[in-house]
């Protein structure tokens, strides 16, 4: 009886080894994504509409638009007129780039505007300000950012 034991001792150790080696890389995996991409391809940002200045500060953000000239979206007006930005895709490369998809009234009341809808290309950080600007990412209960400035560099 006690040889039958020894040897299934030796054949299941490596076994169960194994597979505690596997989950816990898969659970490694799991987040590091999590810890260094912040935002996922189909995230929501929400801008309430609301009248009256909002913010403080006269915050804009200068982004590009794929084959165009960039356009200018200012903070206190996207929260004045409402909108939202959908995560299209993350860009390749290790700039940490987002192409997003603009839906609204208006991005800023001067030239800068970017339209009623656009495709826009902001990095990482744009991309944390916008959701702390917007309350965090998604509708209802809002995902607050994971700020990836300091771990993307």
């Amino acid at each position: 009886m006690r040889t039958k034991y020894d040897r299934m001792v030796r054949l299941l150790a490596p076994a169960v080894f194994g597979a505690a080696a596997v989950f816990a890389a898969a659970g490694a995996a799991t987040l590091i994504s999590v810890v260094r991409g912040g935002a996922t391809v189909g995230d929501l940002i929400v801008f309430e509409p609301s009248p009256g200045p909002v913010m403080d500060t006269e915050a804009r953000l200068v982004v590009h638009r794929p084959d165009q000239f960039g356009c200018v979206l200012d903070l206190n007006t996207i929260r004045q007129s409402g909108g939202s930005l959908v995560i299209e895709a993350r860009l390749s490369g290790d700039g940490g780039n987002y192409r997003l998809h603009w839906a609204g009234e208006r991005t800023t009341s001067d030239s800068g505007d970017c339209g009623h809808s656009a495709d826009l290309i902001v990095d990482h950080s744009d991309l944390d300000s916008l959701a702390v600007a917007a309350g965090g990412f998604g509708l209802g209960h809002k995902r607050t950012p994971v700020f990836t400035t300091a771990l993307a560099n």
